[in-house]
């Protein structure tokens, strides 16, 4: 009697390994695209909610929202710009300050009155649309931000709504 494998029973042998692997490998490689995508979603989500959170925080703060001088008549709403009047962090001298917010090229900004602008989002984040529009409910006013943006094969619409706080 021989020891040793048929030739058939070797392709049979070949054609299982192959098909495990196949398998394996393919697993292997779902797994990465899902991570990386939730890698993506995440890092997205994460920066322009931290841009939304210093936005919303400033807005609370504020006294009013103004419209800049460069706009004879005011844009009617939604803005792709917001301007507000608030007295924190108030320079030496000034009982109350000046803060825009708006888009930088691709890019959430934040100018604060004698300061060059700052980027609020990362060069990765790419923000699609930018809009403010003011909510007035009886003497409460409030400004809500819709924010549209992508990030590599990754997009998402992002909106807050933040209520001036009242100075009497």
């Amino acid at each position: 009697m021989k020891k040793g494998f048929t030739m058939v029973e070797m392709i049979i042998y070949l054609a299982a390994l192959v098909l495990l692997a196949g398998t394996v490998i393919s697993l292997l490689v779902w797994v990465v695209r899902a991570s990386s995508q939730v890698h993506v979603q995440n890092e997205l989500v994460v920066g322009v909610e931290h841009a939304l959170a210093l936005m919303t925080n400033e807005i609370r703060e504020a006294q009013s929202v103004y419209t800049p001088s460069e706009y004879a008549i005011p844009p009617s709403p939604p803005w792709a710009q917001l301007s507000i009047e608030t007295r924190k962090d108030v320079p030496a001298g000034e009982t109350s300050t000046y803060v825009d917010f708006f888009l930088c090229g691709t890019r959430l900004c934040i100018k604060r009155e004698f300061q060059a602008p700052q980027a609020l989002t990362s060069e990765k984040i790419q923000i699609q649309n930018l809009e403010f529009t003011q909510v007035q409910t009886g003497s409460a006013a409030s400004v809500h931000i819709t924010v549209e943006t992508s990030y590599l094969e990754a997009s998402q619409t992002v909106q807050a709504t933040a209520s001036l706080r009242s100075y009497e």
